[in-house]
């Protein structure tokens, strides 16, 4: 990829970022399948298994074909479902649609994220990659604050708009990522689609494995992800429950938003140093927050929600710069959809275990001193591993390790190949 085509890659990248944030169904669909006489657990339960089911295949999609190809095809998917909500009569219509949606937001997980990073790398390396990733989330963020309010007009005005608005948005999307420059490899015509996708899949696995830099950023983004969601999900029940209103919960929420855009766009200027401190430190302050909301009041509980939720626009770009710098580029969206499908996971366990955990403080409670030995056992093994230097290339010589173990293993299929190649061919 040359450097007009990676710059101009990267400002579409983030016009995507902003314009994909704007979700406008995330804070309306509940209400709308309920209005339409469909039963939205059963609808969210249909999302969920369609993210689960798809997630990894979907990431070697990404990886084989083209982490480009694999977006357009996860908006496309998406604008259908966003549209589809206009036929939603009754639960079955409701998880129909909800599960298309999952599934299309698979396509999306782990290739943008990879072809974001790859692009950065190569337009100014990996400090670079690290700032655009603070700069994408920003702008997401600032999107996602911006977006409830302006679908509760939208819903306001006609019930389905919000659905209607946000097909557009996605088509919108189509039409910036179509003139993106991909960056991942195409299958060698020398194999066939299964031998291709068997090595794929086998060497994939086997470099988590053999890493024991990737396992605990693996390990530790699987945590901290379910952590955070539990944190921030429940807070639609905390607030009202310590005597806040909707209104005002609204308000938090997308102040927080804000908050975390702030901090995200302060990263990207932040030396690694502060960021790579940051990153070590922040998992432990974050649970020792959840543990106050669940000894205070509203005002010291908003505070330290939004505290949270800022401190996150720091540690989620400068951990997923982490995850990014430890996986080789061709397996990079396989490896990054099984980081997602991991969180997934526990997050289909931790929810329903949560809702035994009443009062909606005692949720806090667990999640607080669940997060406090989670960041106790990153701290230890971040510095285990190498990734607690403070310079800008912390980690780089764990980081060399990996890259060359994929570089092995492709030397060796590289030779099984050759070995194995007709006479002449």
């Amino acid at each position: 990829m040359n450097r007009p085509n990676t710059r101009r890659t990267l400002t579409r990248f983030y016009v995507y970022t902003a314009m994909n944030g704007l979700q406008f169904g995330w804070t309306t669909w509940l209400a709308f399948v309920l209005s339409r006489g469909g039963n939205p657990g059963w609808a969210e339960s249909a999302f969920h298994l369609a993210i689960l089911f798809g997630e990894v295949p979907t990431g070697i999609v990404a990886d084989l074909v083209g982490r480009r190809a694999s977006m357009l095809i996860g908006l496309t998917i998406g604008a259908a479902a966003s549209f589809g909500y206009l036929g939603v009569h009754g639960t079955v219509a409701g998880c129909l649609v909800l599960a298309l949606s999952g599934l299309g937001s698979t396509f999306l997980s782990g290739a943008d994220t990879a072809l974001l990073y790859d692009t950065a790398v190569a337009e100014g390396g990996p400090d670079l990659a690290r700032r655009a990733l603070a700069r994408a989330n920003a702008l997401q963020m600032g999107s996602l604050a911006v977006a409830p309010i302006i679908a509760g007009f939208l819903y306001e005005w006609q019930t389905p708009a919000p659905f209607i608005a946000r097909g557009l948005v996605s088509l919108a999307c189509l039409a910036v990522v179509w003139g993106m420059a991909d960056t991942a490899g195409v299958p060698r015509h020398s194999e066939s689609v299964l031998t291709t996708l068997r090595g794929h899949v086998r060497e994939s696995f086997g470099l988590v494995f053999s890493s024991r830099v990737l396992m605990v950023l693996m390990l530790f983004s699987w945590g901290y992800n379910a952590l955070l969601s539990m944190a921030s999900q429940y807070a639609q029940a905390y607030f009202p429950y310590v005597g806040l209103t909707m209104g005002l919960t609204g308000i938090i929420f997308s102040l927080s938003r804000v908050l975390s855009a702030g901090a995200s766009a302060l990263s990207e200027r932040m030396h690694a140093r502060w960021v790579n401190l940051t990153l070590r430190l922040g998992p432990i302050l974050q649970s020792l927050g959840y543990v106050g909301m669940a000894v205070t009041g509203a005002v010291p509980g908003a505070a330290l929600f939004t505290a949270g939720e800022a401190l996150d626009g720091v540690l989620y770009p400068a951990l997923q710069s982490r995850l990014n710098e430890s996986i080789p580029s061709a397996r990079r969206a396989t490896l990054l959809s099984v980081q997602s499908l991991g969180s997934s996971l526990l997050m289909a366990a931790a929810f329903p275990a949560a809702s035994y955990l009443s009062p909606v403080p005692r949720i806090y409670l667990a999640t607080g001193m669940a997060g406090l030995a989670l960041g106790l056992w990153w701290l230890a093994g971040s510095r285990a591993v190498g990734l607690a230097a403070g310079a800008a290339g912390a980690g780089t010589e764990a980081q060399a390790q990996v890259q060359t173990q994929a570089q092995a293993q492709e030397r060796e299929q590289e030779q099984e190949q050759e070995a194995t190649a007709p006479a002449g061919a």
